[in-house]
Formats: structure tokens, sequence, C-alpha cells
């Protein structure tokens, strides 16, 4: 069930404002993507207990808009879902191997994980700047949201085996708490945040053009009377005393949000980098490049369109990182494309979904 739930949020679509010559364009997308390593995406959210890859990353990107662009201008309303994970791989198979049972090496694990997500509602608007010499499309777009729910954490140490010694430093926010399960505030943190994207266009010939991205250029949210967790923990390994009664010694400084002492908090999202290098090889065919960076992810692709239609293309690619296939079918007014790794979707490290619709007048 979480994994068709995730399906359905994580879809994701490039977003365009779609010029014509008439006065006014109503529009809708609807865009996602959700990718994991370490685990398939299903054994990753839920019980960790697929045989381990090599990895230290996961993220899902989600979001949907309906608006209107009237001349260069574009404005609507936007909701959004974004996690980002990041996590050492010793931490992965330490979770691995503690939820399947196995065998501990006697050794510290390292356990390093950093996790933000969001979810928000807002506006957006967006403005076109041509200019004719060279060809190039120049359009920032700014979000404006308010977001009640957020995590924003980093905890970092370490931990011996299943014994119960180890060291770990916490730095994590909240609205709601899912870590210690403890230290919810009593109300919904109030947030407002700003993001801006921009991308470029560029007709460099008749048949090529390059298109360059930045999403999240600038992304802040900031919460009032959020909950928190903020300090260390460490565990003594066992010790007998005198009388030979054996007992352990954790030891906590640990300032939270109990008794509802909230504080103020500001999440910000790292930017995503996006390159696209369109090649009309005839009036049937054409071809893309893509390349873009998540993070520490870097994703090339190659994609083939054939223009069976003056209007309509059917198309197919492959990703070299995440493995995965697309297809897709669209013109210039509603399109969607399908991607993955894996048709069997409990095997599948990467799922991608987009599609949209534009209504000219």
């Amino acid at each position: 069930m979480k994994i068709k739930l995730t399906l359905y949020l994580c879809i994701f679509l490039h977003f365009n404002t779609f010029a014509s010559t008439s006065s006014l364009t109503l529009f809708s997308t609807f865009n996602a993507e959700v990718y994991a390593e370490s685990q398939p995406i299903n054994s990753f959210i839920d019980e960790f207990n697929q045989p381990l890859t090599k990895g230290d990353s996961a993220f899902t990107y989600n979001q949907f808009e309906v608006g209107v662009t009237y001349s260069a201008f574009s404005f609507g309303l936007q909701s959004r879902y974004d996690y980002v994970m990041e996590f050492d791989p010793d931490t992965a198979l330490y979770t691995h191997i503690e939820k399947n049972d196995l065998a501990f090496e006697n050794r510290f694990y390292t356990y390093n994980l950093k996790a933000k997500n969001a979810t928000s509602h807002g506006v957006f608007f967006s403005y076109k700047i041509d200019f004719n010499t060279p060809k190039i499309t120049l359009t920032p777009k700014l979000s404006i949201f308010s977001s009640k729910h957020f995590q924003d954490g980093n905890i970092n140490g370490q931990v011996l085996a299943d014994k119960p010694q180890g060291n770990f430093n916490i730095d994590y926010a909240f609205s709601k708490d899912r870590l210690f399960k403890s230290f919810s505030p009593q109300d919904r943190p109030k947030g407002l945040g700003v993001s801006l994207d921009i991308a470029l266009d560029w007709q460099i010939s008749e048949q090529l053009i390059l298109g360059l991205a930045i999403k999240d250029l600038y992304y802040k949210s900031s919460y009032a009377d959020a909950g928190y967790a903020l300090g260390s923990i460490q565990d003594i390994p066992f010790q007998e005393d005198n009388e030979g009664n054996v007992y352990s010694e954790p030891a906590i400084t640990l300032k939270t949000s109990g008794n509802n002492q909230t504080k103020d908090h500001s999440l910000t999202m790292p930017a995503r980098y996006y390159g696209t290098l369109d090649y009309r090889i005839s009036s049937l065919f054409s071809t893309q490049l893509a390349f873009r960076s998540i993070k520490n992810d870097q994703f090339t692709s190659l994609l083939g369109r054939w223009h069976f239609t003056d209007n309509w293309a059917l198309m197919t690619g492959y990703e070299n990182k995440s493995e995965a296939w697309k297809i897709g079918i669209g013109s210039q007014s509603i399109g969607i494309n399908f991607q993955t790794d894996s048709l069997d979707f409990e095997e599948a490290y990467y799922l991608h979904f987009s599609t949209y619709l534009s209504i000219l007048f």
C-alpha cells in the first residue's frame, strides 16, 4: 500500500510555460520522482529486508501545479512533498543486519544519517525574458508557500555491534517527533517559506536547443514553535558492581521540546541542477541528451523521439545511474511519461511518472 501511495504522490514533471499566440493558457502539471539506494523503494520504506546493495542516498520530489499563462507571465497554485536522505553505507549495513537478525561483526559501526522532508502548499509566479541575439529565454520562478509538516535531522556517531555501547550526536527539528516519539509539540508549527527556480533555453540553431535549469536555487522555510532534540547520547557497556550485579549507565545530554518548550527553526533544501541538449534530426526524429545532479548523485540519459504527426511524438530513452528506461507520448498540450528500472514495483529502485495538460484560449 505504501509503495502505491508513494508512486501516486511522487509524480515528477519538468515545469514549462506553454508558449502560444493566444493571450491565455490554462495548464496543470503533476510531477514526481522517487529513488533509493541500498534497498528497493518498497523495502527501503518498510522492512529493509532485501539483499543489500551499495549506496548512500534516497530522495523523492513531488509537485502538483495548476495555473495560468498570460503573455510572458505565469502564476498559479502549487503543492509539494520533498524528502532527501543521506547516510553512510555502514549505517545501511547496520540497519540491514539489525532488522534481519543477522550476525554482527565485532566492531564499531558508523552511524551517520541526514534527512530533510517537508510538505508545503502555496502560490508561484514566473516571467519569461526573451533575448533575440542570441535567441535565449530566461525564466525565473518564485514560489511562496506555507507548511506545517517537516523533519530536519542529523544523527552521527558509532555503535558497537549489537552491544549497548556507542555514542550519538543529535540535531533534530520536527513538526512531529518520529525518532523518539516523545517530544512532539502540542500544536503543529506554522511555517512560511520561499523558493526560487531559474531556467534558460538557448536556440543555438534551428536543430539544436540547449536547456539549463536550477530548481531550489534558494529554498528556505521558517517555522515557529517547532519541536526539537539537540545533544548527545552515550551508552556505556555493561559493568559489574562489588556484589556481582550487572548494570549499564547511559549518559544523556539532550535538550528537547518536552513540556512544549518549542523553538523557531529554518529548513533549507539542496539545489538541483538540470541540463538538456535537444537535436532535431529530421521532421520525423529528434533526440535529447540530459543531465541532472541531485546532491551527490549525477544522472545522464539519452532520449529518442518519433514525431509521427506535426503535434505528437512517441519517446523512449535510458538513464545510466538509475538504470531506468523511459517511455512517453505527448504533444504541446498534453503528455504522459513513465520511467523505472523494473516493472516489478517491489524490486524497483527508481520510479518516475509525469503528466501535463494545457488548454489554449
